[in-house]
């Protein structure tokens, strides 16, 4: 968690000295970060003097470049912002009375110092707000009812002078007063002279309290050492002011820069300079701080691996290993945030491990495009609207163990193949596709070495080409045989359909749960059925020789599951059509063998 913490810390004060930015400009944040919020209402003032007169109530486009104008920082859902902008919520009459209205009781705070110039201007601004407050927030409903739903809406103040517009962040005093804010937010824990948990360094003034990441929170004895007692909170995460404005800015650029999609989930990219940012390229690091250079990549037509059409991985593959990336993945709850997963210290050559085993896939199983997304579909629940949060967990940990390089077991990975390739099989739906992907699935984490294939030494036969071409994956006797049988199996079931329009054979498959005894028994089923229908030709033979080779090689007491068993037989009725050159070698096809499947 600390390295992590850090690394965004790192991020900030890189963001920070690049572009120069003061303190401000560290705590304002870009409402639009998520791109929803297309339009700004704003209830316009006259001033004159020191005295504003309510005008009306406008409608305009957001505007990036207004960023600082807007003055926009997030507070407490229940309470008002850090200045008199806010965003409109699904009751836009509340919104006006917490946020707009609400946010002027800081003039009762006697810890505010104040001009006398300042107060009279803000007390003139909050009279008008309250003496036309019906008038405004019927407008404010009447323009949120002709924006569609789906479109925030900010709200805020302008004020018209001498012709000029401005908006709060014009004004001294709403940035002096958003700083002061921040300041008093910060003072609720703290502790002097005490050691940072971010920079290790011992400050003058530490925070014992900030809700940059709210990870914890103090009102629950789990997450405060010393109970509820706030004076000690400090203890939990100590960071002094300047790690702190680092730490907001790093997560707001990640947020509006380096977030990503993940089937489902969303994770922040995270870089780590490893040995610090002198020896690193330019170009490196403008494609961690550079917001023009971060979205022409996402613009560009490169390789995917994830679901992600602004995916930047493949762009990332080709960087030395002077950087590490971490993956955060967070469910946000309310105000709250569960990590969901940490990925940390994955270097760019392993990404470029990951997209070379992609790469062999894709070249191996035909028409393939192997992506995280092949795995997921084995993991998530499409026939049901209730979400298994089991099978997200099985999903992303399995990602985890990809990037992390550490083993996956076979069986488990096989038990939730093989149960949808069993709910394909018997439903007549997508069955051979199912059978594809889990083949590539297999063949992926194979080529990463993270499943570990068993290997025999064998004499040389006339399969072999074919089954060299998926590495270890078929390169046991019994693994030879099922996949051969699965393949016989299924060009049985094509006569069958080219003859009877039907495939009645398919109840001997016993639903894809069969086990040593019925594979056994299969091989004399298929061939008589064959010899039933006058099929039993040359090609066929000369496959079920084979097939008897192995199964007799593979000895009794398969040292194999039912799952796995079921899986090398289905993967040989799905790859037949690599098996039919091979026995018919002079194009002399029957036609019922390449009959519609």
């Amino acid at each position: 968690m600390k390295k992590m913490l850090t690394a965004i810390k790192e991020l900030g004060e890189l963001i920070i000295e690049r572009e120069n930015r003061d303190l401000l400009d560290t705590l304002v944040d870009d409402p639009n970060s998520t791109g929803s919020y297309t339009t700004v209402i704003t209830i316009v003032f006259t001033k004159n003097d020191e005295e504003v007169e309510f005008s009306y109530v406008a409608q305009e486009q957001y505007d990036k470049s207004k960023k600082m104008k807007y003055l926009y920082k997030s507070g407490a859902a229940t309470s008002s912002d850090f200045s008199p902008t806010a965003k409109l919520s699904g009751k836009p009459e509340g919104t006006f009375d917490r946020k707009i209205l609400g946010w002027f009781k800081i003039l009762d705070n006697r810890d505010l110092e104040l001009a006398d110039s300042d107060r009279a201007f803000l007390t003139s601004i909050y009279n008008q707000l309250k003496e036309n407050s019906d008038y405004i927030k019927e407008q404010i409903l009447k323009i949120r009812n002709e924006i569609p739903k789906k479109e925030g809406i900010l709200l805020t103040l302008k004020i018209i002078d001498d012709d000029k517009e401005l908006y709060v962040g014009d004004f001294e005093v709403f940035k002096r007063l958003l700083i002061f804010q921040e300041n008093k937010k910060d003072t609720k824990c703290l502790t002097k002279n005490k050691v940072c948990s971010i920079c290790g360094e011992r400050k003058e003034t530490i925070i014992g309290k900030i809700d940059t990441y709210a990870f914890y929170t103090l009102d629950k004895p789990g997450f405060i050492t010393g109970g509820f007692d706030e004076k000690k909170a400090w203890r939990n995460f100590p960071v002094c002011k300047d790690c702190k404005v680092s730490l907001e800015e790093g997560k707001k650029f990640l947020e509006s820069n380096l977030t990503f999609k993940f089937y489902g989930a969303r994770y922040n990219l995270i870089p780590k300079f490893i040995i610090g940012t002198k020896d690193v390229s330019e170009e490196v690091i403008d494609i961690f701080t550079g917001t023009s250079k971060i979205v022409s990549l996402k613009k560009k037509n490169i390789e995917r691996i994830t679901n992600d059409e602004e995916d930047i991985l493949d762009a990332l593959k080709e960087i030395n290993d002077v950087i590490t990336l971490n993956f955060l993945f967070i469910n946000k709850m309310q105000a709250a945030e569960r990590i969901v997963l940490l990925i940390e210290d994955v270097f760019p050559s392993r990404i470029r491990r990951i997209f070379d085993a992609k790469y062999a896939v894709d070249d191996m199983v035909k028409n393939n495009n192997f992506t995280f997304g092949t795995i997921r579909n084995f993991f998530s629940k499409s026939d049901s609207n209730k979400r298994d949060y089991d099978l997200d967990k099985y999903f992303l940990d399995i990602v985890d163990r990809i990037f992390k390089d550490r083993p996956i077991d076979k069986a488990f990975i096989l038990r939730f193949a093989m149960k949808r390739i069993r709910d394909e099989f018997v439903n007549d739906r997508y069955f051979y596709f199912t059978v594809k992907e889990a083949l590539s699935m297999m063949a992926f984490l194979e080529d990463l070495n993270l499943i570990t294939m068993e290997v025999e030494l064998m004499e040389q036969r006339k399969f072999d080409d074919l089954f060299e071409k998926y590495g270890e994956m078929f390169q046991t006797p019994l693994k030879r045989g099922l996949f051969l049988l699965g393949s016989l199996t299924e060009l049985l079931l094509r006569k069958q359909y080219k003859e009877r329009d039907a495939k009645p054979f398919l109840k001997n498959l016993k639903g894809l749960k069969m086990t040593e005894r019925d594979f056994k028994g299969l091989l004399p089923k298929v061939q008589n059925k064959l010899e039933e229908y006058n099929s039993f030709d040359k090609g066929k033979r000369q496959l079920a020789a084979e097939i008897a080779n192995y199964l007799l090689l593979a000895g009794d007491n398969w040292p194999m599951t039912v799952d796995e068993l079921n899986f090398y037989f289905a993967a040989g009725m799905n790859l037949i059509d690599e098996i039919i050159p091979i026995i018919y070698p002079n194009k002399e096809i029957p036609e019922e063998v390449i009959a519609q499947k």
